[in-house]
């Protein structure tokens, strides 16, 4: 059997359609020795680049892009490479790179690949001890003490993912093949533009953490947690008008050079807002220090980050895809690439402690009916409802 690891980068994922610029991989045996080196396949995406890949994910000029053949050039190889039934396909949350070569295989009319994969991350996640790595650098300094020279070069990614699983095999005494045996929930398949995979998300610390503040027994656990009211903003509340005022007198603490979201405004789901209220303090901070600006209206904002809002429904999501549909222009992408641009997480916001805010409270008018908070639960110019 030989083993591919492997490695997309995109230009753009606007309209959900990932646009691939490279894919690198490598091939090993069973004991990982080196069939194939490293190689990193430059792809013409025929689309833009967006600004966060643009400024934080190029590891080459974007001018070099014009020159190369467009994916449909690379697919009867790829498909090769892939399909073949003697490889196993191995990426590092593979399951993004899965969902990338089916768009670009439905951009261009061409038929999905069909192959089975695992994911290294699940599978480091289920090890004893180096285990709280939040993506590949960290995982590669975790398990191997190395630090990545080349982030977001295709080729370089697919290598360091191969030496994370070869540094666990060896943990566990076990060839590739073995190791893989150990983890086989961690293992999917697509075909067409299906993806089946078997693993269920290891029980985060965040989750440990709450069930320990809570206190509840056995019998209790699964009940659903009550709301932290003290962090959340709904109109007319104390905590709404704070949020108004601090947006009005925040100003950068520190700026790096090149600011990421310079000219940029942004906002994120209501369903994010309305429920991190010291979250939002600290994340408007930091949007601020990269040289953006935080609005409350999706009308206002040239960039939506959108977050699980449940079954109430993601209201700025559904105002930015009507503005689309109007010709307006606005990027939407997922709360975790805002995370990463001002590299933090969730979890790492949820551990800040609370916000001073006292001189903030002084001025506030107490007999204020709350009318200037309506935007920070909705945007009232867009007429979109809460409850």
């Amino acid at each position: 059997m030989k083993y591919l690891f492997f490695d997309i980068e995109c230009a753009n994922c606007y309209n959900n359609c990932a646009k691939i610029f490279s894919l690198g991989y490598c091939i090993t045996d069973e004991n990982f020795n080196v069939l194939h080196d490293k190689e990193d396949v430059l792809i013409n995406p025929r689309d833009r680049f967006d600004w966060y890949v643009a400024k934080k994910m190029m590891a080459y000029p974007r001018e070099i892009f014009a020159d190369q053949p467009p994916f449909p050039d690379f697919y009867e190889r790829f498909r090769e490479m892939f399909e073949d039934s003697e490889t196993v396909v191995i990426g590092y949350a593979v399951t993004n790179d899965v969902h990338f070569l089916q768009d670009d295989c439905k951009r261009y009319g061409l038929t999905p690949f069909t192959y089975r994969f695992f994911d290294v991350q699940q599978i480091y996640a289920r090890q004893p001890e180096n285990n709280t790595a939040k993506n590949l650098e960290d995982s590669l300094l975790s398990w191997c003490g190395i630090e990545p020279e080349n982030l977001h070069r295709s080729d370089e990614d697919a290598y360091n993912t191969m030496l994370i699983l070869k540094a666990i095999a060896a943990y566990h005494g076990k060839n590739l093949p073995e190791l893989l045996e150990m983890y086989p929930e961690c293992g999917g398949r697509t075909e067409g533009f299906t993806m089946e995979y078997g693993w269920k998300k290891p029980e985060g610390e965040a989750v440990k953490k709450k069930r320990r503040r809570s206190k509840k027994g056995k019998g209790e656990e699964k009940r659903p947690q009550e709301p932290d009211t003290a962090n959340m903003m709904e109109a007319g509340s104390e905590n709404a008008a704070l949020f108004v005022k601090y947006l009005e007198t925040v100003k950068p603490k520190k700026t790096r050079k090149p600011p990421l979201l310079t000219g940029h405004t942004v906002t994120v789901s209501l369903g994010y807002q309305r429920h991190h209220f010291n979250e939002m303090l600290y994340l408007v901070q930091m949007i601020v220090n990269e040289g953006g600006r935080y609005t409350l209206s999706t009308r206002a904002a040239d960039i939506l980050f959108t977050y699980d809002c449940g079954e109430e429904g993601d209201q700025r999501l559904a105002m930015a895809e009507a503005m689309i549909a109007e010709g307006k222009e606005i990027e939407i992408h997922p709360i975790k690439v805002l995370f990463d641009t001002l590299e933090t997480s969730e979890v790492r916001l949820s551990r800040k402690p609370k916000m001073d805010l006292s001189h903030l409270k002084e001025p506030v008018d107490e007999g204020d009916d709350g009318a200037a908070e309506e935007p920070v639960t909705a945007d009232s110019e867009e007429a979109v409802p809460v409850s």
